[in-house]
């Protein structure tokens, strides 16, 4: 996959993510806005330095985002930022091994991101470009290629696309969980997240993807 595919990637996946984030927010009042804001980038830029294809624009832009709130951040807020860490933590997770159509082996060719022309408009953005010329082109372009992927949104695609293939096995799972594993620990010890509440959560989220997993 060469670099404009790779930043095509993480555009949609972006937009994928961000759909999520302003859902969440939905639900939480909205003086804990800035928290959720805080831990899902906490969060992404811990995922994003144990991805080796994490492009350096991306990771840096990442970094940059991360120690901005933190210096804004409430020292009183300490205990509730744990919480809420170990809360998106395992949100993050789900969303990964959902059974939607971005975690299917065969998204890319779906989305056709081959011709779909976006990934050097991503990496303008990435790099500092926020008009909202570039953002509405990028999310236009982005919402043409999901309409080849309605279940983006879902957790049984396998039960609705005959195509779909998930990209993890229950065998390769386990690098996925080893991963999070790390980012919990480190996370419990930069912030004071419960790392043994953290490990249940990871128990039951196995069974589910097993159970579906097992399904013909």
């Amino acid at each position: 996959m060469n670099e404009e595919q790779t930043y095509t990637i993480y555009a949609i996946l972006h937009e994928l993510n961000g759909r999520r984030f302003r859902s969440r927010l939905e639900h939480i009042p909205e003086e804990k806005h800035f928290l959720m804001t805080m831990a899902t980038a906490i969060v992404g830029n811990e995922i994003a330095k144990r991805i080796e294809e994490t492009p350096d624009a991306v990771a840096s832009d990442s970094n940059a985002f991360v120690s901005k709130l933190l210096q804004l951040a409430d020292p009183e807020q300490t205990e509730e930022l744990a919480i809420v860490l170990g809360t998106v933590l395992v949100d993050t997770l789900e969303d990964e091994i959902r059974y939607c159509c971005a975690n299917c082996k065969k998204f890319s060719q779906c989305t056709n991101i081959v011709n779909l022309k976006v990934g050097k408009l991503f990496k303008q953005r990435v790099l500092g470009d926020e008009s909202r010329e570039l953002i509405e082109e990028i999310r236009s372009r982005i919402d043409i290629a999901l309409e080849n992927a309605p279940y983006y949104d879902s957790n049984d695609a396998h039960e609705q696309c005959p195509e779909f293939v998930h990209q993890y096995d229950p065998v390769s799972l386990g690098d996925v969980f080893n991963r999070y594993r790390n980012i919990a620990s480190d996370l419990a010890e930069r912030f004071g997240l419960d790392y043994g509440s953290f490990q249940q959560k990871l128990i039951d989220i196995n069974m589910e993807f097993v159970k579906k997993a097992g399904k013909p």
